[in-house]
């Protein structure tokens, strides 16, 4: 019988907690609580059939700026009311191999199409129109004011006549 390698429990307690901590992450690289995102399979179905606006949320596992909107932004009560209201909202994980159905029939894995979408960082976000045409993609982190400016614009009908550009210089 070969000796045991002694381990001190501090050394223990110590690797437990790491493995606890790297584990702990993928709970905040989900969409953010509280809101009611869906596979985009089910998400461009629901908002055709309901002709809704639709929000498309790229993110993915260790982002720290994802995590850092969950936090300070989709935090927000009135936020979460409008977004959960008027819009159905889309979640794509952008390393993800979870196999997805786009609005064509085809069938991609969520890493493909985030790609095939030029997605280049994490969180982005794609705004579209009830007839599912895509308005604008905002990258990066978005204040609490600048995601209430891009709801109201999609939801209120702005796109329609006049350029995102405009509208933000109109307020």
């Amino acid at each position: 019988m070969l000796p045991m390698p002694k381990i001190s429990i501090t050394r223990l307690c110590s690797v437990l907690l790491c493995l606890l901590t790297l584990s702990s992450g993928a709970v905040l690289a989900a969409p953010p609580e509280g809101y009611k995102f869906l596979s985009l399979t089910a998400a461009s179905e629901q908002a055709s059939a309901a002709n809704k606006p639709m929000l498309l949320y790229f993110g993915r596992y260790g982002c720290s700026t994802c995590r850092k909107m969950h936090a300070e932004v989709f935090s927000d009560a009135a936020l979460n009311k409008q977004y959960n209201s008027e819009f159905v909202l889309a979640y794509v994980d952008t390393e993800s191999g979870n196999r997805i159905r786009l609005a064509n029939g085809e069938t991609t894995t969520e890493m493909q199409f985030a790609s095939r979408s030029r997605i280049l960082g994490t969180p982005t976000f794609i705004f579209f129109s009830p007839e599912q045409k895509p308005l604008f993609k905002k990258a990066g982190f978005q204040s609490i004011e600048q995601m209430n400016h891009y709801g109201d614009f999609v939801a209120q009908g702005h796109y329609r006549t006049m350029s995102l550009q405009d509208y933000l210089a109109s307020l």
